[in-house]
């Protein structure tokens, strides 16, 4: 599905489809060819019925992606960091948005553009060898990719603001008291465990996934009521569809031949 040198690498694997950041040389830094690489992954992947789950990760052993190529941004003008902030935006939002449940596999340092990334999946399964941060204010400069909204979100207002205005690094094992990480695993059983785990979701039917998802990503956004409204419609929705009216059938069957 990809060639060797290209700087995203996709894989399928049943109704996995695993995307993997591909500049090891360069702690896999983020540019806009990797970017726009990824971007038309993500619409691709909405559109493929064999996708159920989309799983983000790093190629090498040492990072999930450093962040933003900071020698690129160096060079950049007030205009074209406008512009670079809002592709970024466009890509964390096609993940936080995605049908697809989305997972990120963090073995490494998941540092600025490359942390908000995973806060971007649904789910961060890491490496106890995983490091987080955000070094952004020791450049003088701030999180631009949806950082500072996806912190509060994910691990509420007080560790956000640690994280973003100190600008240190957390290893895995204390970001897991921060809640943003789902599931940690020996560095060697990364991919085993990341398996197990997405296996947990792949199984259920593609479209219940991505209905149940976006019901609970308006409920981070609407007043209750107006999410309890939203979610009876996409109950519906999801109701009138074949899987949903076997898989009741299929449970009232297994309830009678226990009860025999």
């Amino acid at each position: 599905m990809s060639g060797a040198n290209d700087v995203l690498l996709q894989e399928r694997a049943g109704p996995v489809l695993w995307l993997t950041l591909n500049r090891p040389e360069r702690l896999n830094a983020l540019t806009p060819e990797m970017m726009g690489m990824l971007a038309q992954a993500l619409e691709q992947a909405q559109a493929d019925e064999q996708v159920s789950v989309i799983v983000l990760t790093g190629a090498g052993e040492r990072a999930f992606a450093a962040g933003n190529d900071v020698e690129r941004l160096a060079g950049m003008d007030v205009a074209q960091a406008h512009q670079d902030m809002r592709m970024g935006q466009k890509v964390v939002q096609a993940l936080h948005e995605s049908m697809k449940p989305t997972v990120a596999m963090v073995n490494g340092y998941a540092l600025g553009g490359g942390f908000e990334l995973a806060l971007a999946c649904d789910f961060i399964v890491a490496s106890e060898q995983a490091v987080f941060g955000f070094p952004e204010i020791t450049l003088a400069t701030m999180p631009g990719w949806g950082g500072t909204q996806l912190a509060v979100m994910k691990m509420g207002l007080a560790r956000a603001k640690d994280m973003v205005l100190s600008g240190e690094h957390r290893s895995a094992r204390q970001c897991m008291d921060y809640g943003f990480i789902h599931s940690l695993a020996a560095h060697a059983e990364l991919r085993s465990a990341t398996d197990s785990f997405v296996q947990r979701i792949s199984a259920h039917p593609a479209l219940a996934l991505g209905l149940a998802k976006t019901a609970l990503n308006r409920a981070a956004e609407l007043p209750l009521h107006s999410g309890m409204e939203f979610e009876a419609a996409l109950y519906a929705s999801n109701f009138g569809m074949p899987h949903a009216r076997s898989g009741l059938q299929d449970f009232l069957l297994r309830r009678a031949a226990k009860r025999k």
